[in-house]
């Protein structure tokens, strides 16, 4: 278990836990070995404080109520993923209308927010979830491509499995780089298995 300084809440879709191939989702991963780390299972919740409940031993949970202080990892638009300058890996930041806006020189990033499921949930999540306008809006341009590969088709290149997505965030903020190492070594581990039984 890695004891992180960014509490990580994941919002998953409630359709994600009964896929076909639910035994390859990534956040069970983040949960099992993120210190601190909550999956929340639903479409809405009426508040970042009701969807944080978890967090409430944290010191310092009243700053986490306020959602200024959350980062929302949301994947870039086609826009951004189509200019003609490959982006660098790395954190990016958005403005409130979805717009590049340049990146604080020291971002207060007091939690992260992931939306865990397809595309078209991870949609669903946002718009359910008015509160979520209200935080601060990032995404990444991944390392590499997903370690998915087959197992499960990403909508673009730079779409990235939750994990991925995670421990990158982690890392670009400087977070130990082990924390991205170990626990894209056991989704590896988890995809080849499935992989095997699957042959």
């Amino acid at each position: 278990m890695f004891d992180i300084p960014v509490p990580i809440l994941v919002l998953q879709h409630p359709q994600e836990p009964s896929r076909k191939d639910q035994e390859v989702s990534s956040a069970q991963i983040l949960r099992e070995n993120l210190n601190p780390c909550h999956v929340a299972v639903g479409l809405s919740w009426r508040s970042l404080e009701q969807a944080t409940e978890k967090f409430n031993a944290i010191e310092g949970v009243a700053e986490l109520k306020k959602p200024a202080m959350w980062y929302t990892l949301y994947l870039g638009t086609k826009k951004q993923s189509s200019t003609e300058e490959a982006q660098e890996p790395g954190i990016y930041f958005l403005d409130k209308k979805g717009n590049p806006k340049e990146a604080p020189e020291d971002p207060a990033i007091g939690g992260l927010i992931i939306l865990d499921g397809t595309w078209a949930q991870a949609k669903t999540l946002w718009w359910r979830n008015a509160w979520l306008l209200k935080t601060q809006r990032i995404y990444i341009t991944p390392k590499q491509k997903s370690l998915y590969g087959n197992i499960r088709k990403e909508p673009r290149p730079e779409c990235v499995s939750t994990l991925e997505a995670t421990v990158e965030t982690l890392s670009f903020l400087g977070i130990d780089p082990e924390v991205e190492t170990h626990l894209k070594t056991q989704f590896k581990e988890k995809l080849q298995n499935f992989k095997l039984k699957k042959a």
